[in-house]
């Protein structure tokens, strides 16, 4: 990794706030902060929360193209930005309470793991 990767702000949200560097299953750790930033928007009005997690999407693209850079990685596992939000957008329909964000981690882990499209 290069030196003073957490010094540089995009770097450190791609990788989740550090989850990224997770030795078992960054990715599993990146939706894990998902859960967190989904507990974060739940209290938002539905229109407010779609409209942090459009905004979250947009800034992602720039997000992990930059942390790329610094990685010299174009789809580095630590780079977990995608987890976050899409596990934001995976539970955008879906009715509040623990039982629906558990299933949302355990299907969008699923889907995001085996790829099947």
């Amino acid at each position: 990794m290069p030196r003073g990767l957490w010094r540089r702000p995009t770097a450190f949200l791609a990788l989740g706030l550090g989850a990224g560097f997770s030795p078992y299953a960054p990715g599993t750790a990146g939706t894990v902060v998902g859960v967190a930033v989904y507990l974060v928007l739940a209290p938002l009005a539905p229109g407010l929360r779609v409209a942090a997690v459009a905004l979250l999407f947009v800034l992602g693209i720039g997000l992990c193209a930059r942390a790329a850079r610094i990685l010299g990685v174009h789809d580095h596992p630590a780079i977990v930005w995608d987890e976050i939000v899409g596990f934001l957008v995976t539970m955008l329909p879906a009715p509040g309470g623990w039982p629906w964000i558990g299933a949302g981690f355990v299907l969008f882990r699923l889907f995001d793991i085996f790829k099947p499209w």
